[in-house]
């Protein structure tokens, strides 16, 4: 398939679900700039991930995946209608399925929660206030709202509760996908760099990137050191927003992303970004300014919710994120490093900052990137360089990976060669024929490649410019 924007330089994420379980559809919105589809695991069971897995695959092998595990999510259990409320209603969260109303992920909540604790529904679509708690019931008056819908998570502002970082429909999630190779999986309320490696400890496939989700108060606090434990963070401002107080989530937003450009660790921005796209073909000007402040301040991805998974205009909604890139992606400052995140990576950086002054000052058309791992490509990807970066990679699944990265193009790339002349030839030759350079522009190509040597594999340092 031809893409729509060659030339996008942010990441796009899209939540599949029933809008967009079409493969007419999905092929319209890879097209259109989707570069990872995720899959929410709140609504999914085995099942449900083996065919949605097997729709992305048919459309193209180049489309990440993502598993979101609920993890210390809480969760009201599925009931067959919506309960109708108003203010002043009383209402009852018992514990187990004997009541109408109870948190199926997380049924012990009864003993991390205080009479005047606000709790709020459906990301602030209901708030209830705990009047009392008694034998296991909580016993709450409505604040605001009108339902209280089915499945629908809950926040509890300024609560810590004890519950699990994993479940166990989490843990049977996980295995699944590290056994059929997917690409990410993004991991729901996390506190701490321990969350991180409980997840990280009871995967069987390490391949698989972990990015960690900030909900709360909790992962806010801790935010250095989830960056350091995690391959990538996701912004979640939805259940952010009815966590801490919703003015200051512009600022904790801008602080996460200029964290993670200098850790130079992945970094998306999620939801609402163009809601009104659910209903409508157009999103609000609100929307575009919002989408576009995102990739000013340094995000790598962007990604739809309800947009592409339940909306009328999934295709569009991706259309309309890729055309706000394109043109944003044209005012975005270089970034600047600093050295506490890289202790054990300072070779890395050394390289990438005289990369920086090269590309700039010869005014490199293209820079060729390759490694045993994704840091130096990351790095440079930080700098805001206009100069395309093509990241040359031994896996299917890495280059999925790196369609995570802003302003990476990834390619598949596992050539044998005997010395360092032989790998720069074969680059210059694997880029022409694929049309990612023209006769006359300037190259750097950039990274360490394993050559066979003698019959002995070694690994080669390349830092070469070329012209012409």
């Amino acid at each position: 398939m031809e893409l729509k924007y060659s030339n996008k330089r942010t990441k796009i994420v899209c939540t599949i679900g029933p809008s967009s379980w079409d493969t007419t559809v999905l092929g319209q919105m890879f097209v259109n700039g989707m570069n990872v589809a995720r899959i929410n695991g709140a609504f999914a069971d085995i099942e449900e991930l083996k065919r949605v897995a097997s729709l992305i695959r048919s459309v193209s092998p180049d489309i990440g995946l993502m598993l979101d595990i609920k993890g210390h999510e809480v969760r009201f259990n599925k009931f067959q209608s919506a309960i109708e409320i108003k203010p002043g209603d009383k209402v009852e969260i018992g514990s187990n399925s004997t009541s109408k109303l109870y948190p199926i992920t997380y049924p012990e909540l009864h003993r991390d929660l205080k009479p005047g604790q606000v709790i709020n529904v459906d990301k602030g679509a209901a708030t209830l206030k705990v009047d009392s708690i008694n034998d296991g019931t909580i016993f709450c008056t409505v604040v605001a709202g009108s339902l209280i819908e089915s499945g629908k998570g809950m926040n509890f502002p300024g609560a810590t509760l004890s519950n699990p970082s994993l479940t166990e429909i989490d843990k049977k999630q996980i295995e699944f996908v590290c056994d059929d190779r997917w690409d990410f999986i993004s991991c729901s309320f996390i506190r701490n760099a321990n969350d991180v490696e409980d997840v990280r400890n009871i995967m069987p496939n390490k391949n698989i990137k972990l990015i960690a989700k900030i909900e709360d108060q909790h992962g806010i606090d801790n935010i250095e050191e989830i960056i350091l434990a995690s391959d990538g963070i996701m912004i979640a401002r939805g259940d952010m927003g009815s966590e801490i107080p919703i003015e200051r989530i512009t600022f904790v937003q801008k602080q996460i992303i200029k964290k993670c450009n200098m850790a130079a660790k992945p970094v998306i921005t999620a939801t609402n970004m163009l809601e009104s796209m659910i209903d409508k073909p157009y999103p609000t000007r609100a929307e575009v300014t919002d989408v576009t402040n995102a990739i000013l301040d340094g995000t790598d991805s962007i990604m739809t919710s309800g947009e592409t998974s339940s909306g009328k205009y999934p295709a569009e909604s991706i259309d309309m994120m890729s055309r706000i890139a394109v043109e944003s992606e044209k005012h975005v400052e270089p970034q600047i490093f600093e050295d506490k995140y890289f202790k054990e990576r300072k070779i890395a950086v050394s390289i990438s900052n005289a990369a920086y002054e090269v590309i700039n000052g010869l005014k490199v058309d293209v820079v060729v990137t390759f490694s045993p791992n994704d840091t130096l490509t990351q790095l440079i990807s930080r700098s805001g360089i206009h100069s395309k970066i093509v990241a040359l990679v031994e896996t299917d699944q890495r280059k999925r990976q790196l369609d995570l990265t802003k302003s990476v193009f990834p390619y598949v790339f596992n050539q044998t060669y005997e010395d360092r002349d032989d790998v720069i030839n074969g680059i210059q030759s694997f880029l022409f024929s694929n049309n990612l350079i023209k006769v006359g522009e300037k190259i750097l190509i950039i990274g360490k490649y394993k050559v066979n040597r003698e019959n002995k594999s070694q690994f080669t340092n390349i830092f070469e410019f070329v012209e012409g």
